[in-house]
C-alpha cells in the first residue's frame, strides 16, 4: 500500500462532490400509535427523540498524561536531565511502537547563543528532529551517517521559559511552542511554528518497521537549562469519528460505570496522520473524558495509524474485534482492516497485527459498523461507487455467512437507492426490538434514518454540528426501567480556526459534542 499525503478522504468529499436533490422520507406514526411491544411497553422508534446539546469540549494532548512512556520527573530522570543541562545529548530506551510520537521539553533557560533538540534518534545518531536556535531559528532536522541536513525552516522568536515540543505523525513532522511570546491567534496553549509539509517522506518512510525500531526517544541542549523532558506516543490536536465501544449485541460495553470510546485522533495534517485513540467517559461528567489507549495497527510490514472504525467485545468468544480504516482516495483506496485481542485493547498502546476485512465494494469502504444480529454479523458501511466525475458514496447492509465469524463470506445484503446525497458515518442501532440504520448527510444536514430493508424513515431530531458529524446514538438504564439516550459526536472546528497563520491544514479537528434526548 502506498503512503499518499495529497488527498484525503474528507478533502475528497468537499473537492468533488456534486449537489444533489433531496428525497423524502417514510414518516413513523406517532409514539402513541406505536404497536406494544411483549409486556405491553411502547416500542420506541428515532422519531421519538429530540435531542439538546449538553456539552462541548476538545481534548489536546502533545502526549496523552496516562501514555506518557519517559518522563524525567520519575526515577533515574534527574541525571539524563542533569547531562543534557551540561550540553550533552540523551538518547533514551524508550521509544514509538508506530510513527506517532512526540518529545516535550520545559526550558527555563536559553543562552543568547543556545539551542534545543527534541526528536527521534539511533544508536549511530540517525534519526529526526526538531531544533530551536536562540538566533531566532526552528527547523527541522534529518540526520544520516553523521550529516544533517535542514529539512525546512522558519524564523521565529521565543523567549524562555516556554515549552518546546517536537512531534511526528505519520510521515509528517510538526514543531509546537507553549508560551515563549509567540502567538498567532490559535485558541489553544501549543502554538504551531513549523510544519515539513510532508517532505520527510520523501527522505524516510517511517511506516517501515526496519527504520523505526531503531530509533528511541531523544533530546538535548546547547547553552539552555531544561526543567523537565516527556516522551511518548502522540495524543490529539482534535478528535473526530466517536464510536461507543459496544457488546456485539450493540449494547454499550460499561466496565466500572464508564462508558469507552474509540475516536480518531487528528495529526500535523491529512487523514494519514490520524490515528486511533482509545476513551473513557462517565455519562453524568461527560466533560471529564480522557484517553487511556492508542490502537496501531502492523500489516503488508507498514507500522499505521488506521482509524474511522470501531471495538466491538464478543463476549461468546472471550475477545475485542478492532476495525479501522486506512488508505487514501484515489489510489490505493480506502480499506477495512481488522484484528482481534483481549482486554488489553481498552488500554496503554497497542501495535494491532490486522489483515484486510473482505468486504464487497465498488472501489472503497469506509466507517465500519459491526453487530451481531439473530445471531449472524451484520455489517453496515459507505461504499464508494465513482471517483469521476464526483466522488459518490452510499451505505450498504451486509453480512457474514450465517453461522460463521464476523470475517467469514461477506454478502451485500441491501444498498441505499433512494436517497440522493452522499451520506456516511454508518451506524447500527437498535430502537426497542427494531434495527436501523443511521447516518449523516453533510449536504442536507440531517441524521438520515433507514430501516433494515433500507427505506428511509424520518431524519434525527438533533443539531447538526459543523462538517459531518457521525450519529452514535445509544441508550443507557436509567431508575425504574426507564433509558436515556445520548449521542456523542464530533464537529470539524479546526485547530487553528482563528489562526492569522494557518499551517496545519485540513484534517485538524474537530470538538467533541455531547448530547441527550429530551
Amino acid at each position: 500500500m502506498s503512503i499518499d499525503n495529497r488527498l484525503s478522504r474528507r478533502g475528497a468529499v468537499g473537492l468533488l462532490t456534486g449537489a444533489a436533490a433531496s428525497a423524502g422520507f417514510v414518516a413513523a406514526p406517532a409514539a402513541g400509535a406505536r404497536t406494544a411491544a411483549a409486556g405491553g411497553s411502547a416500542r420506541p422508534a428515532p422519531s421519538d427523540l429530540r435531542f439538546e446539546i449538553t456539552h462541548r469540549f476538545r481534548p489536546v494532548h502533545l502526549i496523552p498524561p496516562r501514555l506518557v512512556a519517559y518522563d524525567t520527573a520519575s526515577a533515574g530522570g534527574r541525571a539524563a536531565l542533569a547531562r543534557v543541562n551540561t550540553g550533552a545529548a540523551v538518547r533514551t530506551d524508550e521509544g514509538p511502537v508506530a510513527p506517532w510520537a512526540s518529545v516535550v521539553l520545559d526550558v527555563r533557560e536559553l543562552a543568547a547563543r543556545g539551542s534545543v533538540t527534541a526528536g527521534l534518534a539511533a544508536a549511530d545518531g540517525d534519526g529526526v528532529r526538531a531544533r530551536y536556535d536562540a538566533a531566532g531559528v526552528v527547523s527541522v532536522e534529518l540526520v544520516r551517517s553523521g550529516a544533517v541536513r535542514t529539512v525546512t525552516s522558519a524564523e521565529v522568536r521565543l523567549a524562555a521559559p516556554f515549552r518546546f515540543a517536537f512531534v511526528v505523525t505519520a510521515n509528517a513532522v510538526g514543531v509546537f511552542s507553549e508560551g515563549g511570546g509567540h502567538h498567532t491567534g490559535t485558541a489553544f496553549p501549543w502554538q504551531p511554528l513549523l510544519t515539513d509539509q510532508g517532505k520527510l517522506a520523501d527522505l524516510q518512510d517511517l511506516h517501515r518497521p526496519a527504520r523505526l525500531n531503531r530509533l528511541r526517544y531523544a533530546f538535548g541542549a546547547d547553552g539552555a537549562r531544561l526543567a523537565r523532558a516527556q516522551a511518548g506516543p502522540f495524543g490529539q490536536l482534535g478528535l473526530r469519528d466517536v464510536s461507543l465501544v459496544r457488546n456485539a449485541d450493540g449494547t454499550p460495553y460499561v466496565r466500572e460505570g464508564l462508558l469507552h470510546f474509540t475516536a480518531t485522533s487528528s495529526g500535523v495534517g491529512y487523514a494519514h496522520q490520524a490515528h486511533t485513540g482509545v476513551w473513557r467517559l462517565d455519562p453524568e461528567h461527560p466533560e471529564r473524558m480522557e484517553q487511556v489507549g492508542s490502537h496501531f495497527f502492523s500489516y503488508e510490514n507498514l507500522l499505521v495509524g488506521n482509524h474511522g472504525g470501531q471495538l466491538v467485545r464478543d463476549a461468546d468468544r472471550d475477545r475485542f474485534i478492532a476495525l479501522a480504516c486506512g488508505g487514501n482516495l484515489p489510489t490505493p483506496g480506502v480499506t477495512v482492516r481488522h484484528g482481534t485481542g483481549g482486554d488489553e485493547l481498552l488500554h496503554g498502546v497497542r501495535l494491532i497485527k490486522a489483515r484486510r476485512l473482505e468486504l464487497p465494494f465498488a472501489n472503497a469502504a469506509w466507517d465500519p459498523a459491526l453487530r451481531l444480529i439473530d445471531g449472524r454479523w451484520h455489517y453496515a458501511y459507505a461504499n464508494v461507487t465513482d471517483f469521476q466525475p464526483s466522488l459518490r458514496f452510499r451505505p450498504v447492509l451486509a453480512a457474514a455467512a450465517a453461522g460463521g465469524d464476523y470475517d467469514e463470506r461477506i454478502k451485500v445484503l441491501r444498498r441505499d437507492t433512494s436517497w440522493p446525497n452522499n451520506h456516511e458515518g454508518c451506524r447500527l442501532q437498535r430502537f426497542g426490538d427494531r434495527w436501523y440504520l443511521l447516518t449523516s448527510d453533510a449536504e442536507s444536514r440531517q441524521y438520515l434514518v433507514h430501516d433494515m430493508a433500507m427505506r428511509p424513515r424520518r431524519p434525527l431530531d438533533a443539531p447538526y454540528p459543523l462538517g459531518t458529524p457521525f450519529p452514535e446514538v445509544f441508550p443507557l438504564a436509567g431508575p425504574g426501567g426507564t433509558e436515556k439516550w445520548l449521542m456523542v459526536t464530533s464537529d470539524e472546528r479546526g485547530y487553528e480556526e482563528a489562526s492569522s497563520h494557518p499551517l496545519l491544514g485540513y484534517g485538524v479537528h474537530g470538538d467533541v459534542i455531547v448530547m441527550r434526548a429530551v
